[in-house]
């Protein structure tokens, strides 16, 4: 699937005035790839706080930060009520352990291909909003960024703590936009741009356009293409046709 053209909207050409897009990025495995820095630190926040426990691998793409967390130590047999009280303090001390080894270790972020090149011309465009829709929570969302000087680009976002079920998170986005910046957007308006079946189907319920990108790890291209979504790119390093996408009009 992939755009019908590729031309590149001149910058400034009257048209785009009248582009109104919310443009939504998805952070892990869409936009960068920290390889296994952030893991090793949410493994390491829950040794800290229960080193007595082994913990189960749980799956993490397409989730939030909490609910990771509230899946790992229920898997682990923590009791709901146990789970919702240690929950704050594994994610803080995952927060502070990544702002520390990042520190040192930011020379293993990857920017993934074409992003930048993609970020740069979006910003560009008078019609579009960036922002953020990650599972992440802010803190952790800020500090993956910041790793790589990304934050710049983004107006605003939508984070693992505004509410753990990711598929809530498309319409707490509309509603910020609105609230940050008098923005009204609807349907295919808003654009999710993310590496999993998640990114792909959250937006759903809102109608928004979905771009599925290939770049995230051990997530078959077969599975993305099942979910529908209405582009898919095995990167964004086609800047022409992922604007493309971006832009033009659908149903």
């Amino acid at each position: 699937m992939s755009p019908e053209s590729s031309r590149r909207p001149a910058r400034g050409e009257n048209k785009l005035n009248r582009v109104c897009r919310l443009v939504l990025f998805d952070i892990d495995g869409t936009i960068l790839w920290g390889g296994p820095l952030w893991k090793e630190c949410f493994n390491g926040a829950l040794q800290h706080c229960f080193p007595q426990l082994d913990f189960p691998a749980v799956p993490y793409g397409g989730k939030t930060d909490v609910q990771i967390c509230r899946e790992t130590l229920a898997a682990a047999g923590f009791s709901p009520e146990e789970v919702e009280s240690s929950m704050i303090r594994v994610i803080d001390e995952y927060v502070a352990r990544a702002c520390a080894e990042t520190r040192t270790r930011a020379h293993e972020v990857q920017v993934l291909p074409g992003v930048r090149e993609i970020l740069e011309e979006l910003s560009l465009q008078p019609g579009v909003l960036l922002g953020l829709l990650t599972g992440n929570v802010r803190k952790g969302a800020d500090v993956k960024l910041a790793s790589v000087d990304l934050a710049r680009y983004f107006k605003f976002g939508v984070y693992g703590d505004d509410h753990w079920d990711r598929y809530r998170l498309p319409e707490i986005a509309q509603t910020r936009a609105n609230e940050l910046f008098g923005l009204r957007f609807s349907g295919k308006e808003i654009v999710i741009i993310g590496d999993t079946v998640h990114d792909v189907n959250c937006g759903k319920s809102i109608g928004a356009r979905s771009i599925a990108v290939g770049t995230g790890r051990n997530i078959p291209r077969e599975e993305l293409l099942a979910q529908n979504p209405d582009y898919y790119f095995a990167d964004l390093s086609s800047t022409l046709d992922v604007i493309q996408a971006i832009l033009e009009d659908l149903p």
